[in-house]
């Protein structure tokens, strides 16, 4: 559900405050803007949002009704009276910490936002299937970085209800996959990860390995292959800075550009 997208600013109530949104600016952008904390988990500025976790739930009121909605989703209409913080919310969040405490206890980011909300022990236990208390809680940031940032869509789901889960197509090995592990990165569970080992970098829970590209100054592998001929794709860089690692790129510059100089000198 959204409001006005008609390119005006949108006057609103904010938790008793009158607030102005942007065009298209969601309730998380305004709030974030004006300091006011809105619990997230699935929420990036560098990707689209999608409303997974459920943690950033606020409520919207019209007259006597009122609706619990995403507020990263949520464009607001003019007059809304919203509040991001009561006991209505504050229960749904503390459900949702439950669940989330439940299916991975030993994770940093649930455990420090449960604690935020007095949850402590949660009243559900683990199914079958998470068991083994996993990290990933089906935030689709992975999804999204690398579909929309990276423009490689090599992750994706398998499965349904509690059996559904990250994957790459087919659980084998994803040519899509550029081995960047901006999926890694972006995870706020430390779900994903990989590791470098003899020339290959592997992505562990994609079943993946991607070749590296070792530096051509110092030798220390420092990139995959597939990396950088999307780097190559999307920027100008010289050649002779391509297969350079960062920390020797520097002088590599400056080499070439004395070389330069040499060879074409200033008249």
């Amino acid at each position: 559900m959204s409001g006005t997208t008609t390119g005006e600013k949108v006057t609103f109530t904010l938790n008793g405050r009158q607030v102005t949104a942007e065009p298209g600016e969601t309730v998380l952008s305004v709030a974030r803007r004006l300091d006011v904390h809105i619990p997230t988990l699935c929420f990036h500025e560098s990707v689209s949002s999608y409303g997974a976790c459920r943690l950033c739930l606020v409520e919207v009121f019209w007259g006597k009704r009122s609706k619990l909605v995403t507020s990263c989703l949520y464009i607001p209409y003019p007059d809304d009276r919203i509040e991001t913080d009561n006991a209505r919310i504050h229960g749904v969040r503390k459900l949702v910490l439950e669940l989330l405490l439940a299916r991975s206890p030993h994770v940093e980011a649930i455990r420090e936002l449960a604690r935020e909300y007095c949850v402590e022990v949660p009243r559900f236990r683990p199914s079958a299937v998470t068991a083994d208390a996993t990290r990933c809680v089906l935030c689709d940031l992975c999804v999204r970085v690398c579909a929309e940032v990276v423009g490689q869509s090599a992750i994706g789901y398998a499965g349904r209800g509690s059996e559904r889960v990250i994957t790459v197509p087919f659980g084998e090995q994803a040519e899509e996959c550029i081995g960047c592990g901006a999926c890694v990165f972006i995870c706020p569970t430390q779900a994903l990860s990989y590791e470098d080992i003899a020339g290959q970098r592997l992505m562990k829970e994609l079943n993946t390995s991607v070749p590296l590209v070792a530096c051509r100054v110092c030798g220390e592998h420092f990139a995959t292959e597939k990396q950088l001929a999307k780097l190559r794709e999307r920027i100008t860089m010289p050649d002779e800075l391509v297969d350079v690692c960062p920390r020797c790129r520097g002088t590599e510059f400056t080499r070439v550009l004395d070389e330069a100089l040499v060879t074409k000198p200033r008249v």
